[in-house]
Protein backbone atom coordinates (compact mmCIF):
# COMPACT_ATOMS: atom_id res chain seq x y z
CA UNK A 1 0.00 0.00 0.00
CA UNK A 2 1.08 3.57 -0.66
CA UNK A 3 0.79 4.50 2.99
CA UNK A 4 3.51 2.00 3.92
CA UNK A 5 5.78 3.01 1.03
CA UNK A 6 5.61 6.74 1.83
CA UNK A 7 5.85 6.34 5.60
CA UNK A 8 8.65 3.81 5.19
CA UNK A 9 10.63 6.17 2.95
CA UNK A 10 10.33 8.94 5.52
CA UNK A 11 11.39 6.48 8.21
CA UNK A 12 14.57 5.57 6.31
CA UNK A 13 15.45 9.26 5.80
CA UNK A 14 14.87 9.98 9.49
CA UNK A 15 17.04 7.03 10.51
CA UNK A 16 19.84 8.32 8.30
CA UNK A 17 19.60 11.76 9.87
CA UNK A 18 19.55 10.17 13.32
CA UNK A 19 22.84 8.35 12.69
CA UNK A 20 24.41 11.49 11.23
CA UNK A 21 23.22 13.57 14.17
CA UNK A 22 24.56 11.14 16.77
CA UNK A 23 28.03 11.15 15.20
CA UNK A 24 28.19 14.90 14.71
CA UNK A 25 30.44 16.88 17.07
CA UNK A 26 29.86 20.35 15.68
CA UNK A 27 27.96 23.23 17.26
CA UNK A 28 24.51 22.77 18.72
CA UNK A 29 22.89 24.90 16.00
CA UNK A 30 23.57 22.09 13.56
CA UNK A 31 21.79 19.62 15.83
CA UNK A 32 18.69 21.80 16.04
CA UNK A 33 18.54 22.30 12.27
CA UNK A 34 18.94 18.57 11.63
CA UNK A 35 16.29 17.70 14.19
CA UNK A 36 13.76 20.03 12.57
CA UNK A 37 14.60 18.67 9.11
CA UNK A 38 14.01 15.13 10.38
CA UNK A 39 10.72 16.13 12.01
CA UNK A 40 9.58 17.76 8.75
CA UNK A 41 10.37 14.58 6.81
CA UNK A 42 8.42 12.53 9.34
CA UNK A 43 5.47 14.92 9.24
CA UNK A 44 5.50 14.76 5.44
CA UNK A 45 5.40 10.96 5.59
CA UNK A 46 2.55 10.94 8.10
CA UNK A 47 0.61 13.52 6.07
CA UNK A 48 0.89 11.71 2.75
CA UNK A 49 0.19 8.41 4.45
CA UNK A 50 -3.00 9.76 6.03
CA UNK A 51 -4.11 11.32 2.73
CA UNK A 52 -3.60 8.05 0.86
CA UNK A 53 -5.23 5.86 3.52
CA UNK A 54 -8.73 4.52 3.10
CA UNK A 55 -9.99 6.70 5.94
CA UNK A 56 -11.82 9.84 4.81
CA UNK A 57 -9.88 12.44 6.80
CA UNK A 58 -10.44 16.18 6.22
CA UNK A 59 -7.32 18.06 5.12
CA UNK A 60 -7.94 20.60 7.89
CA UNK A 61 -7.63 17.86 10.51
CA UNK A 62 -4.31 16.72 9.04
CA UNK A 63 -2.98 20.29 9.05
CA UNK A 64 -4.08 20.69 12.68
CA UNK A 65 -2.34 17.42 13.57
CA UNK A 66 0.90 18.64 11.99
CA UNK A 67 0.62 21.96 13.80
CA UNK A 68 0.22 20.18 17.15
CA UNK A 69 3.39 18.13 16.54
CA UNK A 70 5.44 21.18 15.58
CA UNK A 71 4.09 23.24 18.46
CA UNK A 72 4.74 20.57 21.10
CA UNK A 73 8.23 19.86 19.79
CA UNK A 74 9.12 23.57 19.62
CA UNK A 75 7.72 24.16 23.10
CA UNK A 76 9.83 21.31 24.51
CA UNK A 77 12.96 22.73 22.86
CA UNK A 78 12.31 26.20 24.27
CA UNK A 79 11.57 24.80 27.73
CA UNK A 80 14.74 22.73 27.81
CA UNK A 81 16.76 25.63 26.43
CA UNK A 82 15.64 27.71 29.41
CA UNK A 83 16.60 24.92 31.79
CA UNK A 84 20.08 24.81 30.24
CA UNK A 85 20.88 28.43 31.16
CA UNK A 86 23.84 28.65 33.50
CA UNK A 87 25.36 25.31 32.49
CA UNK A 88 28.76 24.86 30.91
CA UNK A 89 29.06 25.10 27.14
CA UNK A 90 30.06 21.46 26.64
CA UNK A 91 27.10 20.25 28.67
CA UNK A 92 24.78 22.50 26.68
CA UNK A 93 26.01 21.04 23.39
CA UNK A 94 25.59 17.46 24.58
CA UNK A 95 22.19 18.23 26.04
CA UNK A 96 21.07 19.90 22.81
CA UNK A 97 22.26 16.89 20.82
CA UNK A 98 20.27 14.60 23.11
CA UNK A 99 17.16 16.77 22.71
CA UNK A 100 17.48 16.72 18.93
CA UNK A 101 18.08 12.98 18.94
CA UNK A 102 15.01 12.35 21.12
CA UNK A 103 12.89 14.49 18.81
CA UNK A 104 13.88 12.33 15.87
CA UNK A 105 13.32 8.98 17.58
CA UNK A 106 9.90 10.07 18.86
CA UNK A 107 9.02 10.88 15.25
CA UNK A 108 10.33 7.50 14.10
CA UNK A 109 8.31 5.72 16.80
CA UNK A 110 5.21 7.63 15.64
CA UNK A 111 5.75 6.49 12.04
CA UNK A 112 6.17 2.89 13.19
CA UNK A 113 2.95 3.16 15.18
CA UNK A 114 1.13 4.50 12.11
CA UNK A 115 2.41 1.52 10.09
CA UNK A 116 0.61 -1.00 12.31
CA UNK A 117 -1.11 -3.86 10.51
CA UNK A 118 -3.98 -6.17 11.57
CA UNK A 119 -3.19 -9.86 12.05
CA UNK A 120 -6.55 -11.20 13.27
CA UNK A 121 -9.57 -11.14 10.89
CA UNK A 122 -11.99 -11.32 13.82
CA UNK A 123 -10.41 -8.27 15.47
CA UNK A 124 -9.04 -5.93 12.75
CA UNK A 125 -8.79 -3.11 15.29
CA UNK A 126 -5.89 -4.95 16.96
CA UNK A 127 -2.75 -3.99 15.06
CA UNK A 128 0.86 -5.09 15.33
CA UNK A 129 3.39 -2.24 15.28
CA UNK A 130 7.07 -1.89 16.18
CA UNK A 131 7.27 1.38 18.12
CA UNK A 132 8.39 -0.71 21.13
CA UNK A 133 11.69 -1.24 19.29
CA UNK A 134 12.44 2.49 19.56
CA UNK A 135 11.36 2.61 23.21
CA UNK A 136 13.54 -0.39 24.01
CA UNK A 137 16.57 1.14 22.26
CA UNK A 138 15.96 4.40 24.15
CA UNK A 139 16.22 2.37 27.36
CA UNK A 140 19.58 0.95 26.22
CA UNK A 141 20.87 4.31 24.95
CA UNK A 142 19.78 6.42 27.94
CA UNK A 143 17.71 5.23 30.90
CA UNK A 144 14.23 4.15 31.93
CA UNK A 145 12.99 7.73 32.50
CA UNK A 146 13.85 8.71 28.93
CA UNK A 147 12.22 5.53 27.59
CA UNK A 148 9.02 6.36 29.49
CA UNK A 149 9.01 9.90 28.03
CA UNK A 150 9.51 8.62 24.47
CA UNK A 151 6.72 6.05 24.81
CA UNK A 152 4.34 8.54 26.44
CA UNK A 153 4.91 11.28 23.84
CA UNK A 154 4.60 8.78 20.98
CA UNK A 155 1.19 7.69 22.25
CA UNK A 156 0.08 11.28 22.79
CA UNK A 157 1.01 12.09 19.18
CA UNK A 158 -0.96 9.03 18.06
CA UNK A 159 -3.99 10.26 20.00
CA UNK A 160 -3.96 13.58 18.12
CA UNK A 161 -3.59 11.81 14.77
CA UNK A 162 -6.81 12.36 12.79
CA UNK A 163 -8.98 9.35 12.09
CA UNK A 164 -11.86 7.49 13.66
CA UNK A 165 -12.89 9.03 16.98
CA UNK A 166 -12.13 6.68 19.88
CA UNK A 167 -14.88 5.51 22.19
CA UNK A 168 -12.89 6.70 25.20
CA UNK A 169 -10.19 9.35 24.55
CA UNK A 170 -6.60 8.14 25.11
CA UNK A 171 -7.74 4.68 26.24
CA UNK A 172 -6.07 2.70 23.43
CA UNK A 173 -2.92 4.80 23.71
CA UNK A 174 -2.68 4.31 27.45
CA UNK A 175 -3.18 0.54 27.07
CA UNK A 176 -0.38 0.50 24.50
CA UNK A 177 1.78 2.57 26.86
CA UNK A 178 1.04 0.15 29.72
CA UNK A 179 1.90 -2.88 27.58
CA UNK A 180 5.17 -1.29 26.42
CA UNK A 181 6.18 -0.51 30.00
CA UNK A 182 5.43 -4.10 31.01
CA UNK A 183 7.56 -5.32 28.12
CA UNK A 184 10.65 -3.23 28.95
CA UNK A 185 10.31 -3.59 32.75
CA UNK A 186 12.51 -6.72 33.13
CA UNK A 187 15.29 -5.11 31.09
CA UNK A 188 14.99 -1.84 33.04
CA UNK A 189 15.22 -3.70 36.37
CA UNK A 190 17.75 -6.44 35.73
CA UNK A 191 20.00 -5.32 32.87
CA UNK A 192 23.69 -5.15 33.81
CA UNK A 193 24.85 -2.40 31.48
CA UNK A 194 28.54 -2.90 32.33
CA UNK A 195 28.45 -6.48 31.11
CA UNK A 196 26.47 -5.43 28.07
CA UNK A 197 29.03 -2.76 27.15
CA UNK A 198 31.88 -5.19 27.69
CA UNK A 199 30.57 -8.34 26.04
CA UNK A 200 27.71 -7.41 23.70
CA UNK A 201 26.90 -11.13 23.40
CA UNK A 202 23.21 -10.47 23.62
CA UNK A 203 22.22 -13.41 25.82
CA UNK A 204 21.04 -11.06 28.58
CA UNK A 205 18.92 -9.07 26.10
CA UNK A 206 17.41 -12.29 24.73
CA UNK A 207 16.51 -13.60 28.19
CA UNK A 208 15.12 -10.28 29.43
CA UNK A 209 13.02 -9.65 26.30
CA UNK A 210 11.61 -13.16 26.56
CA UNK A 211 10.68 -12.52 30.20
CA UNK A 212 9.10 -9.23 29.12
CA UNK A 213 7.24 -11.07 26.34
CA UNK A 214 5.74 -13.67 28.68
CA UNK A 215 4.81 -11.18 31.41
CA UNK A 216 3.22 -8.77 28.92
CA UNK A 217 1.12 -11.49 27.26
CA UNK A 218 -0.10 -12.85 30.60
CA UNK A 219 -0.84 -9.47 32.18
CA UNK A 220 -2.58 -8.09 29.08
CA UNK A 221 -4.85 -11.14 28.97
CA UNK A 222 -5.74 -10.64 32.64
CA UNK A 223 -6.16 -6.89 32.10
CA UNK A 224 -8.65 -7.44 29.27
CA UNK A 225 -10.47 -10.24 31.10
CA UNK A 226 -11.03 -8.46 34.40
CA UNK A 227 -10.71 -4.71 33.74
CA UNK A 228 -10.82 -3.48 30.15
CA UNK A 229 -13.67 -5.55 28.70
CA UNK A 230 -16.10 -5.82 31.64
CA UNK A 231 -15.51 -2.45 33.33
CA UNK A 232 -14.67 -0.13 30.41
CA UNK A 233 -16.46 -1.61 27.38
CA UNK A 234 -19.16 -3.50 29.33
CA UNK A 235 -18.44 -6.65 27.30
CA UNK A 236 -18.62 -10.11 28.82
CA UNK A 237 -16.29 -12.73 27.36
CA UNK A 238 -15.25 -16.11 28.65
CA UNK A 239 -11.60 -16.55 29.57
CA UNK A 240 -11.09 -18.86 26.59
CA UNK A 241 -12.47 -16.22 24.22
CA UNK A 242 -10.18 -13.56 25.68
CA UNK A 243 -7.18 -15.86 25.27
CA UNK A 244 -8.22 -16.72 21.70
CA UNK A 245 -8.36 -13.04 20.73
CA UNK A 246 -6.17 -10.92 23.00
CA UNK A 247 -3.81 -13.69 24.06
CA UNK A 248 -2.96 -14.74 20.50
CA UNK A 249 -2.73 -11.12 19.37
CA UNK A 250 -0.25 -10.22 22.12
CA UNK A 251 1.77 -13.36 21.42
CA UNK A 252 2.08 -12.31 17.77
CA UNK A 253 2.74 -8.62 18.50
CA UNK A 254 5.30 -8.99 21.25
CA UNK A 255 6.83 -12.07 19.67
CA UNK A 256 7.58 -10.03 16.54
CA UNK A 257 9.00 -7.23 18.70
CA UNK A 258 11.28 -9.70 20.54
CA UNK A 259 12.51 -11.07 17.23
CA UNK A 260 13.18 -7.64 15.69
CA UNK A 261 14.88 -6.31 18.84
CA UNK A 262 17.25 -9.27 19.12
CA UNK A 263 18.13 -9.08 15.43
CA UNK A 264 18.84 -5.35 15.39
CA UNK A 265 19.81 -4.00 18.82
CA UNK A 266 23.58 -4.45 18.38
CA UNK A 267 23.59 -2.36 15.21
CA UNK A 268 21.70 0.48 16.94
CA UNK A 269 23.48 0.20 20.27
CA UNK A 270 26.78 1.46 18.81
CA UNK A 271 25.24 4.95 18.79
CA UNK A 272 25.37 5.06 22.60
CA UNK A 273 29.01 6.12 22.67
CA UNK A 274 28.15 9.21 20.61
CA UNK A 275 25.15 10.42 22.66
Amino acid sequence: MWIYFIAGTSLIIALGLMFYLAKSIEKKRKHIVLSFVAILFIIAGLTIGLLLSNTDIPVVDIILFNAVILFVYSFILLLLKGIQNGKKTEKKVMSTRKIAFLGIIIGIASVLQLMGFPVMPLAPYLKVELSALIVFMTLLWFDVKTAVIVSLLTNIIHFFMPGTAPIIPMLDEMINFLATMLFIAPTAIFLNRKNLDKEKKGISILVLTLIGFVSTVVLMVLFNQYINLPLVYKIQMSFNEVVAIFGIFNIIKWGINVLVINLTWRRFYVLRSNL
